[in-house]
């Protein structure tokens, strides 16, 4: 009898032609999300206001205009600045975070709600121990691809008094890179390209940016680890991060710099949950997704759901370097990204039609051998600018 069943199955799934579903969905409601940390850096913390958006939306609503408050167990409190749509800061100097006390947060949103989070105290974070590079070929969910070699970057950290076991980890990752295609030369073009007036410039001194760019990159996993279990508060060579060696973060020189939380367990256990529902492949054995609560809640009766989590946690950091010398590699990484080259020839009318309608960058002309001008050279924006690539060509102060 099964038998028979999969045949028809089988014959079905043979025979059917498959369509697209796209499912019927009603109307949204708006949930207001919240994503705030609250730590003892002398950096500004950050609390991050929007909605939840239907399927299909293109831009994440932000909320504008709140009122947030973070309140101390000792009646202290402080306001936090809009400083961008969404995006409200503490002023450190002001109200500093402290180890060993305990904080909560307050919203008053523009549509007349409150909502506040449970109270979270702030535990010291232990100092990041090593931060270290280990050789590996990253095997790729396709068996027909070669697997990726790297560096797996591992952390070791501990707590001798016994007194974090739940741990958090971001990171800012920063590289070094060259420019492909720098311009030499820039055009001004007349009223009307191609009718006089037209310009060509060299590109020269202070003007010219240089090849070297540096662009920097924040984690965007969730890192999380307990210690829960063990006799000691100790993680060893916890998975930080894998460096791919086909891009070009490890061409020149590469640096990390790890964030450290020490998060209370119920950060944990929320932290968790969302990662499950992140990792989910999308078949139809998954579990299915549903919404994650926090520790926020509506505090004036009407019973309005929040999602999202007031994280108060210690931080600590560490930053490591690695050197393109120092890596076992027997190929070179791409020393910068690479991009599409065009040729044309020396027409301004053709020049400004590329450069205004399609997004190519002017950088050079294109020679013959006996070393005359013959055309115009041109690339994207990712290989001509560091901005290009959301990259600067100012060195960091810590490079």
């Amino acid at each position: 009898m099964k038998r028979t069943i999969y045949a028809a199955l089988l014959a079905v799934g043979v025979w059917t032609c498959v369509e697209p579903f796209e499912p019927e969905i009603g109307s949204y409601e708006r949930t207001l999300v919240v994503d705030a940390v609250f730590t003892n850096s002398e950096e500004p913390s950050k609390v991050y206001l929007s909605r939840s958006f239907d399927y299909g939306a293109i831009e994440v609503p932000v909320v504008t205009g709140a009122q947030v408050l973070i309140e101390d167990d000792q009646g202290n409190s402080a306001t936090l600045e809009e400083t961008k749509d969404g995006t409200y800061e503490t002023n450190p100097a002001l109200f500093p975070g402290q180890i060993g006390r305990s904080y909560r947060l307050i919203i008053n949103t523009p549509d007349g709600n409150r909502f506040e989070s449970t109270w979270e105290l702030m535990k010291a974070a232990p100092s990041v121990e090593t931060i270290e590079a280990e050789f590996r070929e990253q095997e790729l969910d396709d068996p027909l691809q070669a697997a990726v070699p790297g560096l797996q970057l591992q952390l070791s950290t501990r707590d001798t008094e016994n007194n974090t076991r739940y741990y958090r980890w971001e990171f800012e990752e920063t590289y070094q890179y060259l420019l492909r295609y720098p311009p030499f030369i820039g055009v001004e073009f007349g009223p009307i390209p191609g009718r006089g007036n037209d310009e060509i410039f060299e590109i020269s001194g202070p003007e010219f940016e240089g090849f070297r760019c540096w662009k920097t990159e924040d984690s965007r996993q969730i890192l999380v680890a307990t210690t829960e279990n063990l006799t000691e508060d100790v993680v060893e060579d916890f998975p930080l991060h894998f460096v791919s060696n086909k891009t070009p973060r490890l061409a020149y020189r590469y640096s990390i710099l790890v964030k450290q939380y020490a998060i209370s367990k119920e950060n944990y256990e929320f932290l968790n949950k969302v990662k499950e529902i992140n990792q989910t492949t999308g078949s139809l054995f998954d579990a299915i997704p549903n919404e994650v609560f926090g520790n926020i809640s509506s505090s004036d009766g009407k019973n309005i759901p929040v999602l999202g989590y007031f994280s108060v946690a210690g931080l600590s950091t560490k930053r490591a370097f690695f050197d393109r010398q120092d890596t076992p590699f027997s190929t070179s990484p791409p020393f910068g990204p690479s991009c599409l080259n065009d040729t044309i020839p020396l027409s301004f009318i053709t020049l400004d039609r590329k450069l205004n309608g399609n997004g190519w960058v002017l950088y050079d002309y294109h020679v013959n051998d006996n070393d005359e001008r013959i055309g115009y050279l041109l690339s994207r924006p990712p290989c001509t600018r560091c901005a290009g690539n959301d990259a600067t060509n100012i060195k960091p102060d810590f490079w």
